[in-house]
């Protein structure tokens, strides 16, 4: 068989099984055929390349949807070109792009320059592709990250034009980047030819840093494609802290990007204006649209991820094992897709009956177990307790010494052990406005340090929760 023959086979068998529009045109449409290899198991391999290294990681898990697709979609299409069908393996390679010759130049000159221009950004930027998983349908969304969720619908329907920049902010894992790429997804479906470019930050200082070894004229080309763009998203921009050359440089791109009403997305593990080290004026930039809370799932928001991702994967797991992984792993979404990844690996390969004991002893042997949750109505009455005052004390307007202490400490205590924002925190409170609970949160931080009582109260308070 030809193998240009073949893959043009299988890609039109592929097209019925994966979505069409990125997730096609990216993981599917950019490979190229090579050559066919004969195995001795009586196996053939379609050696196919790719200009992009994350499009060939995906392709090597034998257990991706797109691997499992092309191996049903090779068998139709053998079975259609031959009349039998025959078992194709895929072998996908990334080789690195390298820079073409232009036989047929355009007479414009001006059109000859962007070319070199682009020519020169594509030597050293960084490649942009985004994960077609993350999209806004994968995303499990808790009733704590409705409302982060919603803003990036909207920003994906009308990027660029009120929620500019966009800022999801959170702790590591909760699933920031999934949904900001989810964004890029929905973005490029709509409109393919967009110009979407997904980054990490630093992706952005390591492509500034090597434009600027170059010489001006990389510079300009790294400056026109990274300002050029309709949807630029940037993931952890706390890392631009302290970096005050390309600080400058982000504001510059910032700016020239927002003035022509297109679209920013960023992702940072805090709010900007407790990122220590990021300038003022880029606070105040960020600060300027929406800035939206990521925070830690709940329980039945944890369950829900492990059975979509069950459904997803083709998986039969009981609902109580399911149950108790979520139980047990409360820290963020990452840790618990890669406890649950765990659990059900060595459930399959060590032949034990899947079963609410066989996922206990396989959580404690990693130190997991099922927890009591640490919520805030637990904290303040910890708390009251503990310094002989009412719950009701805590959430009231009295001001004496005697309730505001513990009522900032079990503030303090609240940020610190659960993921809720800084607003969700004041509600629990009385309804205390957000800028108090930050108040209150970094006096009992700050007194800590010179205060070895406080300290000493505080850490008694953390071991009673943990007990």
């Amino acid at each position: 068989m030809d193998p240009i023959q073949l893959w043009n086979a299988i890609k039109e068998e592929l097209r019925n099984s994966i979505s069409q529009g990125f997730s096609y045109t990216n993981y599917v449409d950019t490979l190229k055929p090579l050559q066919l290899v004969e195995n001795e198991n009586n196996t053939v391999t379609l050696q196919l390349t790719t200009a992009y290294e994350q499009v060939a990681s995906e392709w090597l898990n034998a257990n991706s949807s797109y691997y499992q697709a092309f191996m049903q979609a090779a068998m139709t299409a053998t079975l259609k070109l031959t009349g039998q069908p025959t078992f194709i393996i895929p072998s996908v390679t990334y080789v690195s792009p390298t820079p073409t010759t232009l036989f047929d130049l355009p007479e414009d000159e001006e059109k000859v320059q962007q070319q070199n221009n682009a020519s020169l950004a594509s030597e050293f930027v960084t490649q942009s592709i985004l994960n077609p998983e993350f999209r806004f349908e994968t995303f499990v969304s808790s009733d704590e990250n409705r409302e982060a969720y919603a803003v990036a619908q909207a920003v994906a329907d009308k990027p660029g034009t009120q929620w500019n920049p966009l800022l999801i902010y959170g702790g590591v894992g909760l699933g920031k980047t999934h949904l900001m790429q989810a964004i890029g997804n929905k973005v490029l479906e709509r409109t393919p030819n967009a110009n979407v470019k997904f980054i990490t930050t630093e992706d952005f200082i390591n492509d500034f840093t090597e434009a600027l070894r170059r010489g001006q004229k990389e510079t300009e080309a790294f400056k026109r494609e990274y300002r050029s763009t309709d949807l630029l998203m940037v993931d952890d921009v706390q890392f631009l802290a302290g970096k005050e050359k390309i600080q400058e440089e982000f504001f510059n791109t910032f700016n020239a990007i927002t003035r022509e009403n297109h679209q920013i997305v960023l992702t940072s593990d805090k709010l900007p204006k407790e990122i220590p080290g990021l300038e003022m004026r880029l606070v105040t930039r960020f600060g300027q649209g929406y800035s939206a809370n990521i925070t830690k799932p709940d329980l039945p928001t944890r369950v829900a991820i492990l059975r979509n991702k069950s459904d997803l994967e083709n998986l039969s797991i009981p609902n109580d094992v399911i149950d108790e992984i979520a139980a047990a792993v409360d820290t963020n979404v990452r840790d618990l897709e890669g406890v649950f990844n765990q659990v059900v690996g060595k459930m399959r390969f060590s032949n034990v009956p899947v079963t609410v004991e066989t996922a206990r002893t396989i959580l404690e042997t990693m130190n997991f177990k099922r927890q009591r949750a640490i919520t805030i109505p637990i904290i303040q009455e910890a708390v009251a307790n503990f310094f002989n005052v009412t719950v009701q004390d805590l959430n009231g307007k009295k001001r004496n010494k005697e309730i505001v202490v513990p009522r900032q400490i079990a503030m303090y205590i609240a940020r610190e052990l659960t993921q809720d924002s800084l607003p969700q925190i004041g509600r629990a409170f009385g309804g205390k406005d957000h800028t108090t609970v930050m108040h209150s949160t970094e006096k009992i931080e700050n007194a800590i340090e010179n205060d070895s009582i406080l300290a000493e109260q505080v850490q008694n308070i953390r071991e009673e929760l943990s007990n």
